[in-house]
């Protein structure tokens, strides 16, 4: 099972990341995250038994946190602006970042520990293309605020045309 840990992003949000998609350049083989599919991704977990299911399971019942305000703003690029591999959207709340690190923390002891970085990503980028001016554009652009109250276990089943997300299990804050 190929899992992940992640945030849904309301419906309103991702409909103002589509506008701004919309103005992506051709090319490049840039690949648009279809609005669905879009989420905050917290940890990512890879390939893992089903048989560890239930222990995952386990210790993301254990994560407390209380309702908290994530700020979608402003788009950039990973790895850098010159040589882009993938387009976000930022993602501004140290509480988000403290849920991830305390996700990273508590299955460290099954996963590997990884630096989180609180991005939504917009596009994926297979070719050389040059973003300048859409970066410049988009940079200080507000799509939105929402309230986070729950984070969720999912599973990412590969397809030939896209992934499919099925959500295993939900966590509620406190």
């Amino acid at each position: 099972m190929r899992l992940f840990v992640a945030v849904d992003i309301p419906p309103e949000i991702k409909r103002n990341i589509g506008h701004a998609q919309k103005d992506l350049p051709e090319g490049g083989g840039l690949k648009k995250v279809e609005l669905p599919q879009m989420h905050i991704t917290l940890k990512f977990l890879g390939e893992v038994n089903p048989r560890m299911l239930d222990r995952v399971d386990g210790v993301l019942r254990e994560v407390e946190f209380t309702g908290f305000k994530v700020k979608i703003r402003g788009v950039g690029a990973f790895p850098n602006e010159k040589y882009v591999k993938v387009v976000w959207a930022g993602c501004v709340s140290p509480e988000l970042e403290m849920l991830a690190r305390d996700i990273n923390e508590k299955l460290s002891g099954m996963f590997a520990k990884e630096e989180f970085t609180p991005h939504l990503t917009m596009a994926r980028v297979k070719r050389k293309l040059v973003m300048d001016d859409y970066l410049k554009k988009y940079m200080e652009w507000k799509f939105g605020d929402f309230n986070v109250r729950e984070f969720h276990l999912v599973e990412s089943v590969l397809g030939k045309e896209r992934a499919k997300y099925n959500v295993l299990a939900s966590y509620r804050s406190k």
